[in-house]
């Protein structure tokens, strides 16, 4: 019986979850310094393509290359949020969770360290407040609360 190195799962967010950690165009993450920029730098070009499929994918990939990394580097933090800001204005559904997931990591993985990140996000999560989707909403409200303070620093909330 051949037996497949890839196997995948819907995610919540619907797209296809790769779980033999790839990239988009299906490379091998590598954990070296110079592959996770190389990957890193795929993943957001690819979350700018203009198909849905493709920014689905990417999205999805991003979160599995946070999950891969022990520890994230701020470089890396600031292009990450390049990918999600326009994944959070997306069109489809589908690319806006994983972007809302996504951010939810980097919040709970970076604490304060995001911040000087953070606020460039904070208006895209605002608007999904109003989302149609209700699961959108929910997580755009989740995600706001658990940011908050990196948006507006606890001192400048309190004035």
């Amino acid at each position: 019986a051949h037996h497949s190195t890839r196997s995948s799962l819907r995610a919540p967010g619907g797209c296809q979850r790769r779980l033999d950690r790839r990239t988009p165009r299906g490379r091998p993450m590598e954990p070296s310094d110079q592959s996770s920029r190389d990957d890193l730098a795929e993943l957001v070009a690819a979350a700018q393509s203009k198909d849905v499929r493709e920014r689905c994918r990417a999205v999805q990939a991003a979160q599995e290359w946070v999950h891969t990394r022990e520890a994230l580097a701020p470089a890396a933090a600031a292009s990450l949020i390049e990918a999600i800001r326009p994944a959070l204005a997306d069109s489809s559904p589908k690319v806006v969770q994983g972007a809302l997931e996504l951010a939810g990591t980097l919040v709970e993985r970076l604490g304060d360290a995001l911040s000087p990140h953070f606020s460039g996000l904070w208006a895209p999560i605002l608007e999904r407040l109003g989302d149609a989707k209700p699961s959108l909403r929910e997580r755009a409200v989740e995600l706001a609360v658990s940011g908050a303070t990196l948006a507006v620093p606890t001192a400048e909330a309190l004035d």
